[in-house]
């Protein structure tokens, strides 16, 4: 199986700390999409022949194309690939530009799965972040879609942001908890470069978030959705039983992936590709049929690391039987002092991160590379 990622560039406007590769150039959108059907026919044999099971349209703001223009790109993707096999259709959506038609016309076109970036029901907050929404705006698309026959919805929330207090991050969760929604993916806000927020950063004209505030917002985001019946199956991502994300799981189970589209990256078991974070010179290329792109074949240690790296952001964990004798002996001895401290579990044969110290994962998973 192998799932296909389509990057919408598109933005009304930029969020001050989205380091994702956006633009606001809308008028574009109609050539784009004719790239995109056009890099698909290109890239027909990609995916070596494997059944596409999911289909993910990220961004930028997907839901600033009509549904006519993402049945186009869906109608590409089935005359080249095939959708036999399609579990999962996703599609990223801003809150406001959610209405009871636009829904309903993305589930006739086989849409089955939204994910929504509320990321806080705190007004204050988000217009701060530079957010187009309200909070009522967010609630009220969650109930539109619900409405429209969508049964797997998906909220984004961060946390970490500036001024952001225990307390609001508290009633952030029990809000999304109350709104009903089967999936919540919940990140801690970064600094990245060339943003607006790190520019103020710099500036000192706003103080983050400490890391203890951090941590104890994690703590809570675990104990709140665990007490409201989700799993938590991925460091940021918790859901009801049965709704995980089957797209971004392929991500951290090595399932190959086609990504299409200006700044998406690919990845088919032995290589990793992608496109330039450049609108111009991503469709100039395509159009051309001399696309422009970075490849990098994966070494057998950079399968090794990226291997660790991925499993260990997941509940299940790395089962060592997937392994060579040679790689289960050095995994084992690099994680011998943190399985003895207990920030690391070995149990029937699997190494994974315990939930409560899944938030400090990335130098723990980092220590046990190879060089």
């Amino acid at each position: 199986m192998a799932g296909i990622y389509v990057h919408i560039p598109f933005c009304a406007r930029r969020c001050i700390y989205c380091g994702f590769f956006s633009t606001v150039r809308e008028e574009e959108a109609a050539r784009y999409v004719r790239t995109l059907c056009a890099e698909l026919v290109q890239r027909k044999d990609y995916l070596e022949g494997e059944q596409v099971s999911t289909i993910y349209f990220g961004g930028g703001t997907p839901s600033r194309l009509s549904p006519e223009q993402i049945g186009r790109v869906k109608d590409c993707i089935e005359r080249t690939f095939g959708l036999d096999s399609l579990e999962e259709f996703t599609v990223e959506c801003n809150p406001d530009d959610l209405n009871g038609q636009y829904v309903s016309a993305l589930r006739s076109l086989g849409v089955n799965r939204i994910s929504m970036g509320a990321q806080t029901f705190n007004n204050d907050m988000l217009r701060f972040m530079g957010r187009r929404h309200t909070a009522a705006q967010a609630l009220d698309a969650v109930h539109v879609c619900s409405d429209s026959g969508i049964s797997n919805i998906s909220i984004d929330l961060m946390y970490g942001l500036p001024g952001q207090t225990l307390e609001m991050f508290r009633a952030d969760l029990e809000t999304a908890l109350a709104a009903g929604v089967q999936h919540i993916s919940s990140y801690c806000l970064s600094y990245e470069e060339n943003t607006p927020l790190q520019a103020l950063r710099e500036q000192e004209k706003l103080t983050p978030a400490g890391d203890e505030l951090c941590a104890q917002m994690f703590s809570l985001i675990c104990k709140t959705l665990r007490e409201g019946g989700f799993e938590h199956y991925e460091i940021s991502n918790f859901c009801k039983p049965g709704y995980r994300s089957r797209h971004n799981s392929s991500y951290w189970d090595g399932t190959p992936y086609l990504g299409i589209g200006a700044g998406a990256h690919s990845y088919n078991g032995h290589s990793r590709q992608w496109n330039p974070n450049d609108l111009d010179a991503y469709m100039n290329g395509v159009e051309a049929s001399n696309p422009q792109y970075e490849l990098e074949h994966l070494s057998v240690i950079d399968q090794y690391n990226e291997r660790i790296m991925l499993t260990l952001r997941t509940a299940q964990g790395l089962n060592l039987s997937v392994l060579t004798p040679q790689d289960r002996l050095s995994v084992l001895n690099s994680a011998h002092a943190f399985i003895k401290d207990g920030l690391l579990l070995f149990e029937n044969n699997t190494l994974r991160i315990p939930e409560s110290h899944m938030f400090i994962s990335d130098s723990i998973i980092s220590s046990l590379f190879k060089d």
